[in-house]
């Protein structure tokens, strides 16, 4: 199985777009139209204008390029540092999306794509490890 990235726009503009594992394009755009998020999603939505799949590759994440760690001074909250970007998230639990904090530590100047790049991998890490606390 590769990892494909899924982008199905509908004729009042919205679009949903996916990361998901499958045999080959057409098994991406399958899997995602199966999903009840997706259903619920397009019945509000009308026709389907344009689909896409594309494979991507995403570079393994090692372990040892984060730290994960609850905050002291604030019950309910932790914290994951990316310590090769130099920069974390700080969150409070079960609630990641909502409630992040981003705060760069690091020394070394990052452009916008370069830590859009780190947020991904800081979410991608914490998701496969610690989706309990997201």
């Amino acid at each position: 199985m590769k990892k494909y990235e899924v982008e199905i726009h509908f004729v009042n503009g919205d679009k949903v777009q996916a990361r998901v594992d499958a045999r080959n394009r057409k098994d991406a755009l399958r899997r995602v139209k199966e999903t009840e998020q997706y259903k619920e999603f397009a019945s509000q939505c009308g026709d389907v204008v344009a689909e896409y799949s594309e494979p991507i590759d995403i570079e393994p994440i090692s372990n040892e390029d984060f730290v994960v760690t609850a905050i002291l001074n604030k019950p309910g909250w932790h914290m994951v540092a990316n310590m090769k970007k130099g920069i974390r998230v700080e969150f409070k639990d079960g609630m990641y999306n909502e409630t992040q904090r981003i705060v760069r530590f690091g020394s070394e100047e990052l452009s916008a794509l370069d830590e859009a790049t780190a947020l991904r991998e800081i979410g991608d890490f914490m998701f496969a490890n610690f989706r309990r606390l997201v």
